[in-house]
């Protein structure tokens, strides 16, 4: 990615007003810290000054609340907040705080510097502080950062009170370096107090400084963020950054030029006052024209050092950050940029990595662990160490816990991931190697799910695929029968053929009706798993004996030879249980009518997958070639001229039944008859096939 694209587009400046504060608008309490130029600071006069201060003015015009300015010592100010004295603060972001504050975003950052005697080695990054005593404010913003952003350093670390302390340690030995805040530090070197010692060019922006309320105050908190939106959106944000939030090294460049600035308007007004009067007016145009051009060679000049500052932040926070780091794109899920580390991590260079597609880094991470860890992020919105197997180009394998965020980059989401290899601490630590092999194992079973999840979700299209292919082919045959039968019927009507319409006519009924049933059997086939199934203890035989007294008074002719054996109750739902007896009966009834002693018997039996009823007739029989489209919908293996019937039977039956859990099987021959049976509690493993003493 190229950087400068990256930190413009994300400083794009919008235009947009803000609305003025309404008189009677509530007064906010803002307690903020005396001494913390730039961001806000008491002036020789005693006012509110600062990054801070200007911008609570512009966020009162945005949001229309008016806020009531009080700069005490950061204690003070601390103290007074959490006693509900105050109802707004600004301060670093940190863990510990937000038990006792609600924080809006992080809206700037306050930078740090390393300071050191002169004479030694300028630090470019954090891995330069790797072994060196380090002198740090002992207070919760410099404990949070310890422990996140620089838990890699082993110090030691000297903590001491203020940041003249940490100065004087560097002086008298007993640190080699100090990481302080510039508002803090730079005064000082300002004023002589700590001699022999000079602030590093590396700007560090390691901490998040935010608005902050009292818990509960969400009302509150989402007023001040969508005014912090609105300033942002509109770049009224940004340029309070540029303004204020500069290194004071660039503050007193400024001081210089504004100096000569106002020399240079002293000899512009004495060469007017000494010319003539004929030239007085073209003096004055000419120092008006040299200070517009001398305010915006200024302008452009800061901006420009301003780009230059976010820039050498941005190489030395991500390109030379000790923690691996990789921008990847949510939308192509190209890899946009790496940092070093990352690189040594892994043993590759940048071409090897910058501008591939994840999934086509195999050799270096598992396809089905990015799946599962984009599946984490758009569930949770961010990743927070989860454990990640990685391969470097040398085949060696390391273990790492990854992190993640989504980040909009110039309208464009882009996945910022940090990892940590933690290989050598899980070689040593049998805690913590216990602790990450369960979460692995936790990750490993997630990924499992997911993976039986999309399996399933692509089965059941396929299945939906067939079934639909199937339902718009037989729901066609009756609508084509009405459009035909609906033609010749006009044709007849006209010639005054009323006998051969009327014939049409009942075909015409006879096709809508067979439509009709069509549809209600489709509408029973798609209610059968809609609701949650209620079992109950069934007594199947009492259910078979009822369904065949109901199918032999429908059929109305003679009824085939019937035996029920004894059957073992059931675990299910009776009206569902009822249908499957209701179809299975019916058939065979139906398709051994025609047979010369008609015999329909129903028994069962157990097995390791569970307690199996079985259906036997000596009907018509079908060749089982021809069986595999058996249980879809309208598929039908007799003529509809030999045997009436809608076709969805068993496939009402198939779904009854996968919703109990069980399975169904069937055997047939043509002219020898039927045998299906189900279980409507199958335990796992593989089909069996039916015992051989059925009839066919």
């Amino acid at each position: 990615m190229n950087k400068r694209s990256f930190l413009r587009g994300s400083a794009a400046l919008l235009a947009s007003g803000a609305a003025l504060a309404a008189p009677d608008a509530p007064a906010i309490r803002y307690g903020g810290d005396a001494a913390f130029a730039p961001f806000e600071s008491l002036d020789a006069q005693g006012r509110p000054r600062g990054f801070q201060i200007d911008l609570l003015a512009e966020l009162g015009a945005a949001t229309g609340l008016v806020f009531n300015i009080t700069l005490k010592p950061w204690a003070e100010t601390e103290a007074a907040f959490r006693r509900g004295q105050l109802d707004v603060v600004a301060m670093v972001d940190t863990a510990a705080r937000r038990e006792w504050a609600l924080f809006a975003r992080g809206h700037a950052t306050p930078a740090l510097a390393i300071y050191h005697r002169q004479g030694q080695m300028n630090a470019q990054g954090l891995s330069d502080l790797v072994g060196q005593r380090i002198a740090v404010l002992d207070g919760e913003a410099m404990r949070d950062t310890l422990a996140t952003w620089l838990a890699h350093l082993p110090g030691p670390f000297v903590r001491v009170a203020d940041a003249a302390q940490a100065l004087a340690a560097v002086q008298q030995g007993q640190a080699d370096v100090a990481l302080l805040p510039r508002a803090f530090a730079d005064p000082l070197l300002a004023r002589g107090v700590a001699s022999g010692l000079r602030a590093s060019h590396l700007n560090l922006a390691l901490q998040t400084y935010a608005l902050a309320v009292a818990p509960g105050q969400d009302a509150l908190q989402a007023r001040l963020q969508q005014g912090l939106d609105a300033l942002e959106a509109n770049g009224r944000l940004e340029a309070l950054r540029v303004r204020w939030l500069s290194s004071h090294r660039d503050v007193a460049e400024r001081t210089l030029l504004q100096r000569g600035l106002v020399q240079q308007r002293g000899w512009t007004w004495g060469v007017a006052a000494a010319s003539a009067a004929g030239l007085g007016l073209m003096g004055l145009v000419l120092r008006r024209r040299g200070q517009r051009v001398a305010a915006e060679r200024a302008r452009r000049q800061e901006a420009e050092q301003a780009l230059q500052r976010a820039e050498a932040l941005l190489e030395q926070t991500f390109a030379h950050h000790p923690d691996p780091m990789l921008l990847v794109d949510q939308q192509s899920g190209e890899l946009r940029d790496v940092n070093t580390a990352l690189l040594a991590l892994m043993g590759a260079t940048p071409q090897d990595l910058i501008g591939q597609p994840l999934d086509q880094l195999a050799r270096h991470i598992d396809s089905e662990a990015v799946q599962q860890l984009r599946h984490a992020l758009d569930e949770h919105g961010l990743l927070d160490a989860l454990p990640l197997h990685l391969r470097r180009l040398d085949g060696q394998a390391r273990e790492c816990l990854v992190s993640a965020e989504r980040l909009d980059i110039a309208g464009r989401v882009q996945v910022f991931c940090v990892l940590r290899d933690i290989t050598e601490q899980l070689a040593h630590d049998a805690t913590l190697r216990r602790g990450y092999q369960a979460l692995a194992s936790q990750l490993a079973q997630a990924q499992q799910a997911l993976a039986t999840a999309h399996d399933s979700k692509a089965r059941a299209e396929t299945s939906l695929h067939a079934f639909t292919r199937s339902v718009a082919h037989d729901l066609k045959t009756p609508i084509n029968a009405v459009q035909g039968f609906s033609g010749l019927l006009r044709q007849r009507l006209r010639a005054g053929h009323v006998d051969e319409a009327q014939n049409y006519a009942e075909r015409i009924a006879h096709a809508a009706q067979r439509m009709t049933s069509m549809i209600d059997a489709l509408a029973s086939l798609a209610q059968v798993d809609q609701g949650p199934l209620r079992r109950q203890v069934v007594d199947m035989g009492q259910l078979a004996q009822e369904t065949w007294a109901l199918v032999v008074a429908a059929n109305g002719g003679p009824a085939p030879h019937w035996r029920l054996d004894a059957l073992p109750h059931a675990h299910a739902n009776p009206d569902l249980a009822a249908q499957v007896w209701q179809n299975l009966l019916g058939n065979a009834a139906k398709y051994s009518a025609r047979a010369a002693q008609p015999q329909v018997r129903v028994d069962s039996w157990h097995d390791a997958r569970g307690t199996w009823y079985r259906v036997t007739d000596n009907g018509a029989g079908f060749d089982m070639a021809k069986a595999q489209a058996l249980f879809l919908p309208f598929q039908r293996l007799h003529k509809g001229s030999d045997f009436e019937g809608s076709g969805v039977g068993l496939s009402l039956v198939r779904r009854i039944v996968d919703h109990h859990g069980g399975d169904v099987q069937i055997r047939s021959a043509p002219g020898v008859g039927t045998v299906v049976a189900f279980t409507l509690d199958a335990a796992p493993g593989a089909a069996m096939p039916l015992p051989a003493d059925g009839t066919a």
